[in-house]
Formats: C-alpha cells, sequence, structure tokens
C-alpha cells in the first residue's frame, strides 16, 4: 500500500520572516567566522614548530575540511549515493581542532576560551547542514520524521513496534503513522470480536490476514471503524441470506439481533459489484462486497456491510422467479 499521505510542504515565508532569516544567518555566518579565524591563529602558532611555513595549511585542512565533508554528505545524500560513515569524518574533525586549540593551556580560563570559539565555526557549520539537509529531504520526499522522544519515554515498547511499521511500510510522516497505528488497532480488534481473540490467527481468510499485515485491511480516512474488514463465519442478521449454507457453532449460537442499519446510498455500488462478480462467475462473499467498497471509495462500517450483503441476497432471490417466467 502507497502512502496516501503528502509529505508535509514547507509553508512559504513571509517577506518579514525571510528578513529575519537573512539576519540570523548573517549573525551566525559571523559567529562562525570568527570561530574560524580565531581557531586558524590559534592551531597554526601551535603547528609552526612541526610544520613551518606550511603551518597555515593545518588549520585550513581541518576547520575547511569540516564543512567540505558536511556538504559532500549532502550532496551524496541528494544523489542517493549517501556513504554512512562520512558522517564520521567532520565529526572527528571538530574533535581534533577542539583539541589543538586547547593543547598547551594551562588555566581553565584558557581552555574554555580556546574550546568555545572554534566551537561556534563547528556549530554554524553543522547548522547549515542541517538546513540543507532537511530541505533537501522534503523536496525529494525521502525524509522521514522522527518519533518525538516524549513517546519513546512513556510508551518505549509501543513505540518501537511503531518506529518498525513506519520503516516496513515507508510511512514517512509520524502523523501518518499514528493514524495508520490507530487503524490498524481497529482492524485487530474487529478480527478478535468476528473470529476470536486468538482463534483469528486461523480462523480468519488468509486473504484477510495477509491484507492485515500489509496494512491494506485499515482505512485510509479518519474513521471510527475500518473499511474492508473480513468476512466472518456466520453473522445474524433481521433478514438473513437465502440460498447459502452457514455452518453455525455452538459458541456463537447466541448473538444479539439488531436492527438493519440504512443502506439505501449503498444499495447503488453493492449492485455494481454483485454485477461484476455474477460476471466472473464468483460469488458475492462479505469479503468481497466490503473490498469492492473500499476500492470504489465508499467507506461503511462492519454491520453496514452485512446488511448490504443480505439486501443484495434478497434482491437476487425475490427476481429469480421473475426472470424464469419471462
Amino acid at each position: 500500500m502507497t502512502d496516501s499521505y503528502a509529505m508535509p510542504v514547507p509553508r512559504a515565508l513571509s517577506e518579514h520572516e525571510q528578513t529575519a532569516v537573512a539576519v540570523v544567518g548573517g549573525l551566525v555566518a559571523a559567529l562562525g567566522l570568527l570561530g574560524f579565524v580565531n581557531s586558524f591563529a590559534r592551531v597554526a602558532a601551535a603547528a609552526h614548530d612541526s610544520f613551518g611555513r606550511l603551518a597555515f595549511t593545518v588549520p585550513v585542512g581541518i576547520d575547511v575540511g569540516i564543512a567540505v565533508f558536511a556538504a559532500l554528505d549532502i550532496v551524496l545524500a541528494r544523489l542517493d549515493m549517501r556513504v554512512r560513515w562520512l558522517r564520521l569524518i567532520p565529526w572527528s574533525l571538530t574533535g581534533a581542532t577542539v583539541y589543538l586549540n586547547v593543547a598547551g593551556e594551562r588555566s581553565v580560563f584558557g581552555i574554555v576560551a580556546h574550546a568555545t570559539l572554534p566551537a561556534l565555526w563547528v556549530a554554524a557549520v553543522e547548522v547549515a547542514a542541517h538546513v540543507v539537509r532537511t530541505r533537501a529531504g522534503l523536496a525529494a520526499g525521502t525524509r522521514m520524521d522522527s518519533i518525538r522522544l516524549s513517546r519513546w519515554l512513556l510508551a518505549p515498547s509501543a513505540t518501537v513496534r511503531l518506529w518498525r511499521r513506519m520503516v516496513l511500510w515507508e510511512t514517512r510522516s509520524y502523523p501518518a503513522a499514528l493514524v495508520r497505528e490507530r487503524d490498524r488497532l481497529l482492524a485487530l480488534t474487529d478480527l478478535k470480536d468476528t473470529y476470536g481473540p486468538i482463534a483469528w490467527r486461523w480462523k480468519a481468510p488468509r486473504r484477510i490476514k495477509a491484507l492485515y499485515m500489509l496494512g491494506e485491511l485499515t482505512p485510509a480516512a479518519d474513521m471510527p471503524a475500518p473499511v474492508g474488514e473480513p468476512e466472518p463465519s456466520s453473522r445474524t442478521t433481521t433478514t438473513p441470506p437465502r440460498g447459502r449454507s452457514i455452518r453455525r457453532k455452538g459458541t456463537r449460537s447466541r448473538r444479539r439481533r439488531r436492527t438493519v442499519p440504512n443502506v439505501d446510498d449503498l444499495m447503488p455500488a453493492g449492485r455494481r459489484i454483485a454485477a461484476e462478480a455474477d460476471e466472473r462467475g464468483e460469488p458475492l462473499t462479505r469479503d468481497r462486497l466490503a473490498i469492492g467498497l473500499r476500492q470504489s471509495g465508499t467507506t461503511a462500517g462492519n454491520e453496514r456491510v452485512g446488511a448490504l450483503l443480505a439486501r443484495l441476497k434478497h434482491e437476487d432471490d425475490t427476481t429469480a422467479p421473475t426472470e424464469g417466467d419471462q
């Protein structure tokens, strides 16, 4: 099932917001440049004894390398050629530049000051990389939302299962994953109510179980009950279908009689589905009727599907003698 939920599109910025973004971006760039210059001078001075006239290449290779490899990671990810371990290089260079800046310092003030200034450059590079990476992911439709930390803390087991289904079903939107998880639980509840809390695993039709495992048994819209629910072996209605043998078991003999819901709005779609099944020489079952309704974009609950099936069967039985007389 393809994810029917569109990825969130970044909201267009207003003129004032664009101005604010430009100002903030300029300030971050200025602070990053300040940290780069300070780190460059500090590391170049420390490397003079070892590298001589080439001492300036050490801070250039390290500090510029942080930005270059961060940008390279973004480019490869955009080309679907991302190398996972490439992210380790900017992090390693970050640790190296901080260490080289604080090396030789004895006072706490000197250590903190010389560690903070290069950190400004590193932070500016990481922020820029994050913005570009996020925008590129949204534009390509390949970015997967993260699950908020509070959910991991409050329900770790359920969150692990939710994250697993997001990965398996390629559900990239976190709100869409929550809706699909809710619908999956509704479908599972209906399976248990129909076939038994445990027996549904072997009593439900294999097609129904396959649809459930694939997430196809859940409705795409925000509904109180899922569409395309399984066909039970027996379901008592006010007007039972004729000409259909139903096996009744002792555990299901006691069922409450309910008023047949109104299915007038579903009759046109039901007749069309019944005609298509008749053309293919297939019997009209509850499962086939529910799936046909869902494919046609019509939503219906479990009871309405059952009532619609009974009414269609009743129509067939009442019209059959008339056709024979003709």
